[in-house]
């Protein structure tokens, strides 16, 4: 039998195009199973996507009393202080929804069991009593 030009350029081709498939095929298995688990950990898998975030920054803490430290310590992460204390007036139950979709919607990554507490707190406190001075040291909207 006699190889041509053609069926030669043919033989080496198949094993470079069956590398290519091969690699093409083992890269979207490994696309699949890292969205797979991304999801699993409720994340998303999108290295392209450059993601900045800027925080609230404030010289503002939550007044003393029982459940300040968990607002300090939770509701800071994303909040400033003065926008979470010039919110109008919410009864301890509606607190508590606000809080569970910080949790539910939001990930906000409070314990479930200081929910009532820090509801309780919140009700507790009125911070737009002293509107003109948060206004004045703390202006951010978050």
């Amino acid at each position: 039998m006699r190889r041509t030009p053609r069926n030669t350029a043919l033989i080496r081709a198949v094993p470079i195009l069956l590398g290519i498939a091969l690699a093409t095929g083992l890269a979207l298995l490994h696309s699949i199973d890292s969205a797979a688990s991304a999801k699993a950990a409720g994340t998303s898998v999108r290295p392209w996507v450059k993601v900045s975030a800027e925080l609230p920054s404030s010289r503002i803490i939550f007044p003393p009393g029982d459940g300040a430290d968990i607002a300090n310590a939770q509701c800071l992460i994303c909040h400033s202080a003065g926008m979470v204390l010039l919110q109008p007036a919410l009864t301890q139950d509606e607190w508590a929804r606000e809080i569970n979709k910080m949790r539910n919607s939001f990930g906000a990554p409070l314990p479930a069991d200081q929910v009532v507490p820090l509801a309780k707190y919140l009700r507790g406190i009125d911070g737009r009593r002293s509107t003109g001075s948060l206004r004045a040291v703390d202006a951010q909207g978050s």
